[in-house]
């Protein structure tokens, strides 16, 4: 009688993993013997692939089932069935398949705050390993991209696997947002539930003010005041704008100006009352400061500013202006500054102007500018062209316009580096153990159009990395260790007076590398120049 002798055993598996159900039967060998399984009762289709199911006959009473890299739907129970033409028998077992949790269910909204939402979901399936908390993300109307969700501040804080229902904390109001929540257990995070419908936070008044408040005095009695506007999450309701308020320093009373435009950044204010008079010396002060507010009423004002309104422009220009080439393109530039003393003894100083142009082959209208803090005596001159005759003005500015200028100083910029980069050799050791480079000695023409040659810069980096181990020589010439393993590339460039040079590079590969026969065919080469050489 067929009779099976190696039952399949109740067994467990993590999901990915494989597992092997055993089945083996005794039978009259005249006859022949076919190994069925079925799970929950269903015949499985060892054709179709995508279900993972697979044969292990190794002899003629065995007819295992192997399940390739197993998921939640494998589990269930498995029945195998020896059968025969005259008789048949049958044995059981039963596979727990363990994993992550799958998705909680439909994910709904309760109730709406101005920075809370409550939310109520079902439980997730915690495929035979208890869910141990949920972790509840949020996307708003500002996120960077679909996939932007980030974990969301919960009361309670921690949400263990009984909880269904919490409340999602610390939104912006006024706010559209989206929910999901994920389960968690012992053998990692499933998958998040389906995104929740869209709401918004109910609004609030907003609570915070522009930064970065500042400002000066212009002509015929303007003030301009600036600041950095409020992002868009933290406006917190509709209508919302700006209220500037300023006055005098010695006055009482303030004057407010209303901005209904939430994206302004500047506001002009004139009146001839604000122009200084002689009681003010060189300087007039005024305290600025702003709030924001929407239909639910205003948020707290910045730091009050103080600015200053200038009598006049500066009197005074910088002195002992020089610059100094660095490069070809590049100079440094440096002055003594002009006395300021805010509402002291002499002129009130914002900042300062330079300006530099190509002596006979620019017009001076349409010279770069460039414009720094009065607190800065010194600055870079950029985008210059090589070899040129460069004149640089300096002058110190305020509200009420430029100062004179100071004396023009006068400056030339270096030659430019070669355009082609040396060409370079290497050698490796015959025991592979150094690494030999050298390259072409750069020969300086004093009459050409090339600046004159410093040192070398060598870098010695992995293949992929962006930095890497810079030596600095004067020699055209270097030996290096061979590296043991991966790929390597070493860069050679030369530094001149007028900047670097161009880059020439090549490929190394490590020790590990070089086979065998490549040793010897190397050794093979040394000895025959060696040879020849005798």
């Amino acid at each position: 009688a067929t009779s099976i002798t190696a039952a399949p055993e109740d067994s467990e598996v993590r999901v990915g993993d494989e597992v092997i159900l055993r089945c083996a039967a005794s039978y009259d060998p005249m006859l022949d013997i076919t190994f069925i399984w079925a799970i929950d009762f269903r015949v499985i289709d060892f054709n179709a692939e995508w279900q993972h199911y697979e044969r292990v006959m190794n002899e003629d009473e065995v007819g295992d089932l192997r399940i390739k890299n197993a998921q939640i739907w494998h589990e269930g129970r498995y029945t195998c069935t020896a059968q025969t033409v005259v008789d048949k028998d049958t044995a059981y077992a039963d596979l727990k398949v363990v994993g992550v949790p799958g998705p909680p269910g439909v994910l709904r909204i309760e109730e709406i705050g101005d920075t809370w939402v409550r939310l109520l979901w079902s439980k997730a399936a915690d495929h035979n390993s208890p869910i141990l908390y949920y972790t509840i993300q949020t996307r708003h109307f500002w996120a960077l991209n679909e996939d932007d969700w980030r974990n969301a501040s919960t009361s309670p804080t921690i949400l263990d696997g009984t909880v269904e229902k919490a409340d999602v904390t610390d939104l912006y109001p006024w706010m559209v947002y989206q929910f999901r929540i994920i389960a968690t257990n012992e053998y990692g995070s499933g998958e998040a539930s389906i995104p929740s419908l869209k709401i918004k936070t109910w609004d609030a008044p907003p609570v915070v003010s522009p930064t970065d408040v500042a400002g000066y005095g212009g002509r015929n009695g303007e003030i301009i005041i600036t600041w950095n506007p409020v992002q868009p999450w933290y406006f917190y309701g509709k209508k919302f704008g700006y209220i500037v308020a300023f006055k005098p320093h010695d006055a009482y009373d303030w004057w407010y100006e209303t901005i209904s435009d939430p994206e302004t950044r500047r506001y002009v204010h004139r009146d001839s009352y604000f122009i200084p008079t002689e009681e003010d010396f060189q300087v007039r002060e005024f305290q600025v400061k702003i709030k924001s507010f929407n239909v639910k009423g205003d948020g707290p004002y910045s730091l009050t500013k103080v600015i200053y309104y200038p009598r006049d422009v500066p009197t005074e220009p910088p002195t002992d202006v020089y610059a100094r080439p660095v490069s070809s393109t590049e100079a440094v530039v440096w002055w003594l500054p002009v006395v300021d003393t805010g509402t002291g003894l002499q002129q009130y100083i914002e900042g300062y102007q330079v300006k530099y142009w190509r002596k006979y082959d620019d017009p001076e209208p349409g010279a770069n500018r460039i414009f720094v803090p009065g607190t800065v005596n010194q600055t870079r001159l950029e985008n210059m062209l090589p070899d040129s005759h460069y004149l640089i003005e300096v002058r110190a500015f305020n509200g009420a316009g430029l100062g004179p200028p100071g004396e023009h100083c006068e400056m030339f910029t270096k030659r430019p580096p070669p355009s082609e980069p040396p060409r370079m050799w290497r050698y490796v050791s015959w025991t592979g153990q150094w690494l030999y480079v050298w390259w072409d000695h750069i020969q300086y023409d004093w009459l050409g159009n090339v600046s004159f040659p410093l040192y070398y810069k060598v870098m010695f980096r992995k293949t992929g990395y962006i930095y890497g181990k810079v030596y600095i020589t004067g020699w055209h010439f270097m030996d290096f260790p061979m590296p043991q393993f991966g790929d390597y590339e070493l860069m050679v460039r030369g530094r001149y007076e007028g900047g670097d040079g161009p880059v020439r590079m090549i490929s190394i590969k490590g020790k590990a590398s070089l086979t065998t026969p490549t040793i010897n065919f190397l050794f093979l080469l040394l000895l025959a120049l060696c040879i020849t050489g005798l």
